[in-house]
């Protein structure tokens, strides 16, 4: 039988990977803070990029801690969690949050990743079988924040700058006008 503590680090894993699929625009948010307002405009095409390579650090790091490379897994999982460590930090030590929510969950963000660092650093073993679901998991959720990332980005600084929560997040992306409704007579 397989040692407990070889699921410790695929688990931390799975359970960011699942928290990004639920709440799809985590790294947008993170890469969002963390490069500066002034190179940010000219730097909003890469941000989907920026999110593929963050979880390749992870997909990375779970096949070469699985396979016989585990220095090379261990540094990139230091890249991953270090990364998600940072973001999670940045955006908590914002003034300004869209919903109560969104600091809870970059607080548990920055808890795992800072777990997994401290695993990291510890040496544990992994177990291959639940590092292969991880890596599928982290890819699916590569994808769905890569695709949305714009949208989410856009969004998020739509309701910052403004100052308030609209009803409708979905509709509003810059400042909303009155305008009257289709039809209307006057």
């Amino acid at each position: 039988m397989t040692n407990w503590k070889s699921y410790l680090l695929p688990a931390l894993f799975l359970i960011q990977a699942g928290i990004n699929l639920v709440f799809y625009g985590f790294p947008a948010v993170m890469f969002s803070v963390v490069i500066p307002a002034s190179l940010y405009g000219k730097l909003a095409w890469a941000l989907p990029f920026l999110i593929f390579g963050y979880f390749a650090f992870g997909i990375l790091a779970l096949y070469y801690l699985s396979a016989s490379n585990v220095r090379r897994g261990r540094f990139l999982g230091f890249l991953y969690f270090g990364a998600g460590a940072l973001g999670s930090a940045a955006v908590l030590s914002e003034f300004i949050h869209e919903t109560p929510m969104l600091p809870a969950i970059f607080a548990l963000w920055l808890a795992l990743s800072l777990l997994g660092t401290l695993l990291l650093f510890r040496g544990i073993e992994v177990s291959w079988k639940l590092s292969l679901v991880a890596m599928l998991l982290l890819g699916v959720s590569a994808i769905v924040s890569a695709s949305t990332a714009q949208w989410v980005v856009e969004d998020y600084y739509a309701h910052v700058h403004i100052g308030e929560i609209p009803e409708n997040a979905t509709v509003i992306v810059a400042y909303p006008e009155n305008v009257s409704p289709p039809n209307a007579t006057g």
